[in-house]
């Protein structure tokens, strides 16, 4: 038998990025390429403190060498490497207490004092870096996914940049890292303007951090130049100006900012809008920072920790830097793929009720879904990647407790024991939790009725490894919020019910619909194959050999045309038998992005079909066998 399929999501999608082999999918395009750090004056890789998780031990930051270059797999040019001094030191608050640790990297002359901004691996310049360590995700892909999809909302001025590298510290292998680009005032960066001790003018440039009130995340001297906003409680501590440096009249301005932000956020006269909430914010930034994060779900989004905001001279506020998705995209607790999420909290809850940002916000989700539709390519096209560097072999050789040890399960499933695992339960939750998003987005019944109508379920797989040793496991569909009966299921082998989980034993083809409180019924999901052979998908490339469509061929229940477009347009699907007769003639509007078409022919007769599809650029006709 061939080897299982990875995951259900993954069967419409993993072929085709291994087919074509596309780099934009890549997180690190040139592939992975070695950093070794020799630590100064005798120093051991246990002499690195962190100020923040361990401040009674920190002594400062040690000077070290760094090298960066090309690794057997990786092909960047000279211009992307980096060979001098440098200073380290530790990062992260629990991640710091594990094994494999975070660390900041500044870039420094050999005076070891002054900073020197460098290009790093593709990078714009810049003097400070973070190694970013994986520890609490074992995708290894959340903070890339994120970094990834923010790139293209540009409602955000800046996302961090990142690059897979493997790392040495005095020669011991430190694993797989992500090199980052830190969240500062640069040119490169936060494009804010300068704010010190002499300006005149207090308008700007401010970046803020939301942190814990009780500090654990931060340093006496940020505790001391922090403050909390008047009507929602938020506590900010100062990313820049430094919290050294803030003076009294600068900290007193922000706030006061902030405080006339929200009184008028919660003031009747808050959709006006010439005085109303847009006087003081950014607005495209707020909506895009809260897409990527309501569709992430991350526990620290909240308000709580790692939400940035900046503030320009004379400009207005602006969600600012995403970061820290580590516990994000149903990585940790009960953070199941329902539910809204950062849309209806605090700021954003309140700028929802305005109609005008509603309809705003929902048609800007539309027009960012054909990104979201690539989410499985991206991921697997990264882990066909990892896995034919060898590092991710190398990786849990070193640290073979991040998987065998991680005990830390969200909804109560078996946790995932490889990295295929993990990856496949990433895919599957955050395309679960896009499909309950985009219904949800709908402002009135019949607008989420219609929205229904448009999805295409995902039966999300909670023991891959079980499920490929050929044992019994349980799958689980988007359910309604607050365990309701909104939603009804179909199953294969059984008509609408309100099981959203199943177990499933018998080898066969597992597939569902669901139905919603109004009648409206999805598509069919993707069929999930248990120990019978899948149907083989066929390619169909255009004369530059890009994907076309795919289609699964035998059928017996549905022909299933996956198409992908770069426009609004409409495909023309025909079926014909063996005598010329037409017995399917399906027109079909299509969006921009990946499009599933689905055509029932389970009425027809069993044997031999010529399927025609015409995209309006030409015809292709293939044989089709119905069994």
């Amino acid at each position: 038998m061939k080897k299982m399929l990875f995951g259900c999501i993954f069967s419409a999608f993993c072929s085709v990025s291994l087919f074509s082999q596309n780099e934009e999918f890549l997180f690190s395009p040139e592939g992975i390429a070695e950093i070794r750090i020799t630590l100064a004056d005798g120093k051991q890789i246990g002499d690195i403190k962190n100020e923040k998780a361990s401040p009674d031990e920190y002594t400062g930051k040690l000077k070290a060498e760094m090298i960066i270059k090309n690794s057997v797999s990786s092909t960047y040019t000279d211009g992307d490497f980096y060979t001098g001094k440098i200073l380290i030191d530790g990062r992260g608050n629990t991640s710091w207490h594990h094994d494999k640790r975070p660390y900041n990297i500044d870039l420094v002359e050999d005076d070891w004092e002054t900073n020197i901004p460098a290009a790093l691996l593709g990078m714009p310049e810049g003097d400070e870096w973070c190694l970013l360590a994986f520890w609490n995700d074992r995708s290894l892909m959340r903070f890339q996914l994120a970094s990834y999809l923010g790139q293209y909302m540009d409602g955000m001025a800046w996302v961090p940049r990142n690059r897979y590298v493997e790392v040495w510290i005095n020669g011991d292998y430190r694993g797989l890292y992500a090199l980052s680009e830190k969240i500062q005032r640069d040119d490169n960066r936060v494009n804010i303007k300068k704010l010190d001790a002499e300006s005149t003018d207090l308008s700007g440039g401010y970046i803020l951090e939301a942190t814990p009130q009780d500090g654990h995340k931060s340093t006496p001297i940020e505790m001391a130049s922090q403050f909390q906003t008047d009507k929602e409680g938020i506590n900010f501590i100062f990313k820049y100006p430094k919290p050294k440096n803030v003076t009294s009249e600068q900290r007193l301005w922000i706030k006061n900012y902030l405080a006339e932000f929200e009184n008028v956020l919660r003031s009747n006269n808050f959709k006006d809008a010439n005085e109303g909430y847009q006087k003081y914010i950014n607005e495209n930034s707020f909506i895009d920072w809260t897409i990527l994060h309501e569709l992430s779900k991350g526990c620290d989004n909240l308000f709580h920790a790692s939400v940035f905001v900046h503030k320009d001279r004379n400009g207005k506020l602006n969600m600012s830097a995403p970061w820290d998705f580590d516990l994000s995209f149903g990585n940790s607790g009960v953070y199941t793929e329902d539910g809204n999420w950062v849309k209806t909290h605090r700021w954003f809850g309140r700028l929802y009720q305005d109609e005008r940002y509603a309809k705003k916000f929902n048609a800007r989700y539309d027009e960012l879904s054909p990104l979201f539709q690539k989410i499985p390519q991206i991921l697997q096209a990264n882990f066909v990647q990892l896995e034919e560097s060898g590092v991710l072999e190398r990786e849990n050789s070193r640290f073979p407790a991040i998987l065998k040890d991680f005990k830390s399960d969200g909804e109560g499933r078996t946790t995932p024991s490889s990295y295929k695992g993990h990856i496949q339960f990433l895919s599957e939750w955050v395309m679960s939790r896009n499909n309950w998003i985009y219904i949800n987005l709908g402002l009135t019944d019949n607008e989420k009725g219609e929205r229904m109508k448009n999805i295409q379920p995902v039966i999300r797989i909670m023991n891959l490894e079980g499920m490929e040793a050929g044992n019994s496991f349980e799958v689980k569909v988007m359910k309604s919020e607050e365990n309701n009966n909104k939603y009804r299921y179909s199953w294969n082998d059984a008509s609408f019910n309100n099981t959203s989980s199943r177990i499933i034993s018998q080898k066969g083809k597992y597939w569902v619909k669901i139905r919603d409180e109004w009648g409206n019924i999805s598509q069919t999901s993707d069929t999930l194959y248990f120990g019978v052979e899948p149907p083989i998908i066929t390619y169909i490339t255009d004369n530059s050999e890009n994907l076309f469509f795919t289609f699964n061929n035998p059928v017996n229940d549905l022909l299933t045309v996956n198409y992908f477009s770069s426009i609004e347009s409409e495909i023309f699907v025909q079926l014909f038998d063996i005598r010329g007769n037409k017995v399917i003639n399906e027109t079909v509007s299509t969006h921009s992005g990946y499009n599933s078409i689905q055509i029932p022919v389970s009425t027809l007769s069993k044997g031999v079909y010529i399927m025609h599809v015409n995209t309006g650029n030409g015809t292709v006709s293939q044989k089709i066998i119905i069994i």
